[in-house]
């Protein structure tokens, strides 16, 4: 045994007799005979209080468990609305993209080129014949003579010549697309002026202005001048704001305009020429310029029909 638990006898003067008694082991000594040297342990009282093995005091860990439970719970929250997704909507996949062609991603008026170059190449004057109009994209801006004069507003009357309850927008949002054909003054020069072939124009003019609005975000309203019969000098602006249009753009393209391919300006459009009227003509206008002041000027617009 090591030097720690074990007791060196000193010399005292000898213990008095007592009486033999039981010692650690369970034996007696018996009479007459010396004691040998006996470890012991001293035994403490046993109490309630010592029972038991005494135990660190117990560390609070209440914050720490707060946030574990509390992230427990999101993720159970988290995983119940999944699975009450999959029961309402057992089988679900995402659904059709809105278009099978879409514009490269950039500025508005990028975006707003590369859709003005697509639709031009898809309406063509016959089977084999030049696109339609040329389409092009722009700032809203007129040329005069030699100088552009940007369009600061546009003003919206709900009566010819009236002011009464005008609405006006600004146009820092706004594109403008010009549908040019190859007759004076941007009239399509060849075939016949037909309201048929004036609603293919229109329908080219709503393609362009669905594409806008949902691959150039911060667009929300366009403004297409559209030609002019042959032998006439003017024309119309079909103007659409991005709200005239909302359900078409919450559903494929093709729901709206579902021939993959634009009729010719003679062939009849019986599929899309109710969809067509409804979304173009309400919003088909004669337009004036007046000049502010300030610099610039406002595009004044009365109802065509």
């Amino acid at each position: 045994m090591s030097d720690e638990n074990t007791h060196a006898a000193p010399e005292p003067e000898p213990p008095p007799e007592t009486a033999p008694g039981p010692v650690e082991g369970g034996t007696t000594a018996e009479p007459g005979t010396a004691d040998a040297p006996v470890l012991t342990a001293e035994q403490p009282e046993i109490t309630a209080e010592n029972a038991l093995p005494l135990l660190a005091q117990p560390k609070r860990y209440t914050f720490r468990f707060a946030l574990a439970y509390a992230g427990l719970g999101i993720t159970l929250a988290a995983a119940l609305a999944g699975l009450i997704v999959l029961v309402i909507r057992p089988g679900h996949h995402a659904g059709p993209p809105w278009s099978t062609w879409k514009p490269p991603k950039g500025s508005s008026q990028k975006v707003a080129a590369a859709i003005a170059d697509h639709v031009a190449h898809r309406y063509r004057l016959s089977e084999n014949g030049g696109p339609l109009v040329a389409v092009i994209a722009q700032k809203p801006e007129v040329t005069s003579g030699t100088q552009s004069i940007a369009i600061k507003f546009v003003a919206v009357r709900k009566a010819p010549q009236s002011n009464t309850g005008i609405a006006v927008f600004g146009t820092t949002k706004t594109v403008d697309y010009t549908l040019c054909g190859l007759g004076a003054h941007c009239s399509i020069a060849t075939g016949q002026a037909t309201q048929t072939r004036g609603r293919l124009v229109r329908r080219e003019a709503l393609e362009a202005a669905l594409y806008t609005f949902k691959f150039a975000p911060n667009v929300d309203s366009i403004a297409a001048f559209m030609p002019p019969p042959p032998g006439q000098t003017s024309s119309y602006i079909l103007y659409l704001r991005k709200d005239d249009v909302a359900d078409q753009l919450r559903q494929p393209l093709n729901k709206t305009l579902p021939l993959d391919t634009p009729p010719l300006p003679g062939a009849p459009d019986r599929t899309e020429k109710a969809t067509i009227d409804k979304l173009t003509l309400p919003h088909e206008f004669t337009y004036e310029l007046q000049a502010l002041q300030t610099g610039g000027a406002v595009l004044i617009l009365d109802p065509a029909t």
